[in-house]
């Protein structure tokens, strides 16, 4: 089996494969850069986000990432509060590092190139990457987050492309106390993601948050959104972080960052994008995550179960198209 992205739902999905004895080859461009996984606040909410059943399945998330570290270890989990609500959070900074070598142990090949297009040839998938090299699969799972839609254009509506920004603070801030969670009472981005499908011009919203990372810290995050299925041109760093430290308290907007920029995966309807794709039998999407650090440790067994025909694929199908629907109408 194929998954193109290396990022935090394409590793963990590889593991969930691996877990079930599946061959699995994991592709990922040399030279990544900032990700969304790297951005990431990587919050878990120990309640529900919503009524939709997915949206209630997420106060699980921590459960979860805590098994996942009594099987291999520590992978950034740990609990960060209980009053007034229970939060805990996974350092990306952490589980990026960690990541490579556990999934080389379990015998994941790993291999470091730029795909340049996709194929159907005869009842299999043809992958071809930078240097002429090519790859062959029954099954391909396109786990690239903002770069599926240029792999395969046909990929349903919903999935769509934007922007985001974040300040990466070397330190902790001592003007903040004790390394915490600080989040904004309600994040303004999914109602932005929700309206993309009616904006004529890119929109930016800011939500105004500080995290630990590491010894230091996520500051801020801003969020470009346009219209198209596409993704569109980057913004202007200067333009984005101006933005964004405007729209932060006095006390954190003069604080030194480097900025990280990278385009990020979402879906207008707020639910995933998960499952075979329409029409593409042996292609799979696993994208456009809303909170993917809740959602993907969720989903992840449930398509691997399915993916490898293993007993009750097809009550984990099932119970995918009720947490995360299929779309038909092609992008």
């Amino acid at each position: 089996m194929l998954i193109v992205g290396a990022g935090l739902a394409g590793s963990l999905l590889a593991l969930a494969l691996r877990e079930l004895d599946q061959p699995v080859t994991l592709i990922d461009r040399p030279d990544p850069g900032p990700t969304a996984t790297t951005a990431s606040y990587g919050v878990l909410p120990g309640f529900p986000l919503g009524t939709s059943p997915l949206a209630r399945q997420v106060a699980s998330a921590a459960d979860l990432w805590r098994a996942l570290q009594s099987r291999y270890g520590d992978l950034g989990w740990s609990p960060r509060q209980r009053l007034p609500v229970p939060l805990s959070q996974v350092d990306s900074s952490v589980l990026e590092r960690q990541l490579p070598a556990l999934l080389e142990r379990l015998g994941v090949e790993q291999v470091s190139a730029e795909v340049q297009r996709l194929e159907r040839c005869g009842d299999r998938w043809r992958l071809h990457c930078s240097a002429g090299a090519a790859l062959e699969a029954d099954q391909l799972v396109l786990a690239a987050g903002a770069g599926c839609r240029g792999i395969w254009p046909q990929l349903p509506a919903p999935l769509r492309c934007s922007w985001a920004g974040v300040l990466a603070l070397p330190h902790w801030p001592s003007s903040a106390g004790s390394p915490a969670l600080h989040l904004p009472a309600r994040f303004r981005r999914p109602q932005l993601e929700r309206r993309a499908p009616q904006l004529r011009a890119p929109e930016a919203v800011v939500d105004a948050g500080l995290v630990p990372r590491g010894e230091g810290a996520l500051l801020g995050q801003i969020s470009w959104i346009d219209g198209a299925l596409e993704c569109a041109p980057a913004p202007d760093p200067g333009r984005s972080e101006a933005l964004l430290r405007a729209a932060l308290p006095a006390q954190w907007a003069a604080l030194e960052g480097r900025w990280l920029q990278m385009p990020v995966a979402f879906c207008s309807d707020g639910l995933p994008l998960v499952g075979p794709v329409p029409g593409a039998p042996g292609l799979f999407c696993f994208s456009g995550f809303s909170g993917a650090f809740a959602q993907v440790p969720l989903l992840a067994p449930l398509l691997a179960q399915f993916m490898a025909g293993s007993p009750g694929a097809e009550a984990a199908l099932q119970r995918l198209q009720v947490w995360a629907p299929a779309r038909s109408a092609p992008g």
